[in-house]
């Protein structure tokens, strides 16, 4: 592991960093941040939440914690401004996280929306993953598709997380597995949220964001043994109306390049596919 000069100090954040962070990441010009739901404060209490100080002064942080177990992505890696040390700085941060993390068994990820942040994590020994893209949807409304009769749609509760966890939990890999207290916060940020069930158990579900001007469909899950009865598809146009009706239509959605189930499905909704993607890459623990 590479030392830190002696000048240099690294430490995991406590509860009295926060008014520190705050400030830090307000004024820092270098940042890498992940696109979860959570603020980045959140994450203080949960290590590895690492701050490097040099000469007393916060220069540098990066937050890791696992969420949901066994799984890690990189929350943040942030520093005050570009230097030549920059490499040196991460490495400082990141192999004390990594071996952390190794002891809990974890897998690492993080996606690049910077190449000067996808040298860093190829520098530590990280590779490709798979890529996202995103989708528009090109405002053509989509025929309505028979589902069987028992299946209900209905409008996601507070009380449904519980299940719609476990439907989370059981229809993505490790990897894209929320965990209930980030899909708790997704759903208080959502914007239109639904679940779809049989005898009151939920099969599915699906949780949209939106601004005044555009919507973005974060979450689209069926159970495997319900797929192919249009009921992802049946959730996904019932928001397209819902935002329709509101004057939204300016609706996006993201999936990996290679999940060609997703993309079929998009493409049946109206969805293209665009020119932007970004790279997920991974580390083993």
């Amino acid at each position: 592991m590479l030392q830190a000069p002696s000048n240099t100090e690294i430490r995991q954040a406590v509860s009295q960093d926060i008014t520190a962070i705050t400030d830090f990441v307000d004024k820092a010009s270098l940042t890498h941040r992940h696109l979860d739901w959570r603020p980045l404060v959140e994450w203080v209490s949960q290590p590895p939440f690492l701050l490097r100080f040099a000469n007393q002064q916060l220069t540098a942080l990066l937050s890791c914690a696992p969420d949901p177990e066994g799984v890690a992505w990189i929350h943040a890696f942030i520093m005050d401004h570009w230097s030549n040390q920059v490499n040196a700085v991460w490495h400082s941060l990141f192999e004390p996280a990594l071996i952390e993390l190794a002891v809990t068994r974890c897998q690492v990820f993080s996606l690049s929306l910077s190449d000067w942040y996808t040298r860093l994590l190829r520098s530590s020994g990280f590779t490709p993953f798979e890529n996202i893209v995103v989708l528009h949807w090109g405002r053509e409304v989509p025929p309505v598709k028979n589902m069987p009769p028992e299946v209900l749609i209905r409008p996601m509760e507070p009380a449904d997380l519980n299940q719609v966890a476990e439907v989370d939990r059981q229809t993505f890999e490790a990897a894209w597995v929320i965990s209930r207290a980030s899909l708790e916060r997704a759903y208080l940020q959502s914007a239109h949220a639904s679940v779809a069930e049989v005898n009151e158990q939920i099969i599915g579900y699906e949780l949209s964001t939106a601004s005044s001007l555009s919507s973005h469909l974060a979450r689209l899950a069926v159970l495997p043994e319900f797929r192919h009865l249009n009921i992802g598809y049946s959730l996904v146009a019932q928001l397209l109306e819902y935002f329709t009706q509101r004057g939204i239509w300016q609706i996006t959605v993201n999936t990996q390049d290679n999940n060609q189930a997703s993309l079929s499905l998009y493409k049946k909704l109206g969805f293209f596919q665009t020119s932007e993607s970004f790279p997920v890459f991974t580390k083993s623990g």
